[in-house]
């Protein structure tokens, strides 16, 4: 027979979920944040053509807040050395994402490149932030009494 009754969540899973959650709301609103300033200030800078170039650096700070989110998730049972290090390839890979958007968007006639570019920047510095401040303030203790 099988205890059909569900698996009561530890200290440190809990913990994670806490992380992981905070690390969603503060994804969710440097997305915002970064869209709304980069579409408003590209719209009075160059017009329609500034509005695309901060939509595509909101996009991309959505595409970035993602992939940690992805990390975060798939590393919340490993320890906290295992999550640095795959934070660490999830910003390399952020780097190589940055650079292949901006090789193809180079010569895109529909958008600023200059209100994209800068716009982009701030979605990397800003998730790089969001990531370490929330990873530096996650409590997640390193060893699991409860685990079995």
């Amino acid at each position: 027979m099988t205890d059909e009754s569900p698996r009561q969540e530890t200290y440190v899973e809990a913990a994670w979920t806490r992380v992981w959650k905070t690390m969603l709301v503060r994804g969710v609103i440097l997305v915002a944040v970064v869209a709304v300033l980069g579409m408003g200030i590209g719209y009075l800078v160059s017009g329609i053509e500034g509005f695309n170039g901060g939509a595509v650096g909101g996009g991309l700070a959505a595409v970035f807040i993602i992939v940690t989110l992805v990390i975060m998730y798939a590393g919340r049972n490993m320890g906290l050395t295992a999550i640095a290090g795959f934070l660490g390839i999830g910003f390399l890979f952020k780097a190589f994402i940055f650079m292949i958007v901006i090789w193809r968007l180079k010569d895109a006639s529909w958008l600023d490149g200059n209100v994209a570019f800068l716009t982009i920047v701030v979605a990397v510095i800003g998730s790089s932030l969001v990531e370490a401040m929330t990873v530096v303030k996650g409590r997640v203790p390193y060893v699991d009494p409860d685990a079995k």
